[in-house]
């Protein structure tokens, strides 16, 4: 009875019952992004009043160092390109945010990332004009 009453008596104070520590903040970096990731997106790329969908499936291994490659398959609008290599390059801050740039049959494609503290995946949207497209890439192996 006398804990009840101790308890009473902090409640009735404001004083908090119970504290909790900050946990602290996650910290990524290049290493976070390591391993091979499985992907798909779809979206639409936008040209004066057109638009045209399009979307793009595959596997891309990261090194760890800022560096990767991979196979994509791709669709714009009913056109079927199989299995085509690119490669990547990518920065990852310590607040799990970043950037990647893809680089497939000459053609450049950015993007905003934003990891899972674990680099278990992380989701991405594409930052070039005229590009609507965003979707999640998974890790399937280490």
């Amino acid at each position: 009875m006398a804990i009840a009453l101790g308890i009473g008596a902090l409640a009735a104070t404001g004083a908090p019952l119970l504290t909790a520590s900050a946990a602290p903040a996650p910290s990524c970096s290049n290493a976070t992004l390591r391993g091979t990731y499985t992907f798909s997106e779809d979206g639409w790329t936008v040209s004066g009043t057109g638009t045209t969908p399009f979307a793009f499936a595959g596997v891309q291994t990261y090194n760890g160092n800022g560096t990767g490659a991979g196979i994509v398959s791709s669709s714009f609008n009913g056109v079927i390109t199989p299995a085509t290599a690119n490669t990547a390059t990518y920065q990852v801050d310590a607040d799990c945010t970043g950037t990647v740039a893809y680089t497939n049959s000459g053609v450049t494609s950015h993007f905003d990332i934003y990891l899972d503290p674990k680099g278990d995946s992380f989701t991405f949207i594409e930052t070039d004009p005229g590009s609507v497209s965003a979707g999640v890439e998974t890790r399937v192996s280490k």
